[in-house]
């Protein structure tokens, strides 16, 4: 059966630590990818964390979870704040071993990484223990829907871009 692992990590050092770890634990570089994120533009507190997601990128999230709304928004709001690794085999005990090495260089809670946003939406069964934080997903590699090597994205600007804006308009009649 064909797996998917993806792991997330808040620095480059700690993905690149994980990569260095599946290079040394057996998995040849095409079965895995590393991902670096990027962004641009300037955040603005009072908006909060809102960002546009490249086609591709998103893609792969939609790929990757299919119909399952909730954790591909988790998955892809994680994203916009770290690093990927995403393992493909079709060895169940290989996939094991790459969460378990993703796991050990210190890969994300999602579900604790995206509390501030998806507070409301935790399922219990969703909920990852700290021991399975990088996620094994019964999925073929697809070429197709692959991150890039660096993904970058913007802050979507939803305020009012200068203060004359933000008065509004007033009708006299």
């Amino acid at each position: 059966m064909p797996y998917t692992i993806v792991g997330m990590f808040p620095t480059n050092e700690a993905a690149d630590q994980a990569s260095d770890r599946l290079d040394n634990a057996g998995f040849e570089k095409e079965d895995y990818k590393v991902s670096r994120y990027s962004t641009t533009g300037n955040y603005d507190p009072e908006f909060g964390y809102d960002y546009e997601e490249d086609e591709k990128t998103s893609g792969f999230w939609n790929w990757l979870f299919s119909d399952d709304d909730t954790t591909k928004n988790k998955y892809s709001y994680a994203a916009t704040k770290s690093n990927l690794v995403t393992v493909y085999t079709d060895d169940a005990e290989r996939a094991e071993k790459a969460r378990d090495i993703m796991n050990e260089q210190g890969a994300l809670d999602v579900n604790d990484f995206t509390k501030d946003r998806y507070s409301g939406e935790s399922d219990s069964a969703n909920h990852l223990s700290s021991d399975e934080r990088a996620r094994i997903i019964n999925k073929a590699k697809n070429n197709l829907y692959m991150t890039d090597d660096n993904r970058n994205y913007s802050f979507r600007n939803r305020g009012m871009s200068n203060d004359m804006d933000s008065l509004g308009s007033r009708d006299t009649f």
